[in-house]
């Protein structure tokens, strides 16, 4: 794996993971046996699979601002829109339900419980543009 790509979960974990059952070191592994597609820019990694025909999930690591998250996010999506239909994605944080009005594809979120790890899932609808 990359420094650069250390960097980013090595902070995404410092700000979201403090106190966890599990630790920086088992994202680094996760990513190294991961053998599916990444997707990153200076300050995101977005590590995404098919889950249907139409349906692509995909998972952030954020190193940066909300901007930086949102623009990353865009940019995949545009780029996977020829292939599939919706997008999805699960996560804790509501401060990420700030970001859909910067999402470039209608997008809607859903909390779907009180847990850790899966509280929100958002939806992005990518034949909407």
């Amino acid at each position: 794996m990359s420094s650069n790509l250390r960097h980013i979960v090595t902070v995404d974990f410092q700000k979201n993971y403090q106190g966890r059952s599990f630790d920086v070191e088992y994202a680094y592994d996760f990513l190294e046996k991961y053998q599916g597609p990444l997707f990153s820019t200076d300050y995101v990694l977005i590590r995404y699979e098919q889950v249907d025909d139409s349906t692509v999930e995909f998972h952030c690591m954020n190193a940066g601002s909300g901007k930086d998250l949102t623009e990353a996010i865009n940019e995949l999506l545009q780029s996977l829109a020829t292939r599939y239909t919706r997008a999805v994605t699960y996560y804790d944080n509501p401060k990420i339900n700030d970001l859909v009005p910067y999402s470039y594809f209608p997008t809607s979120v859903e909390k779907i419980d009180d847990g850790i790890d899966r509280t929100y899932e958002m939806r992005f609808d990518l034949r909407g543009r």
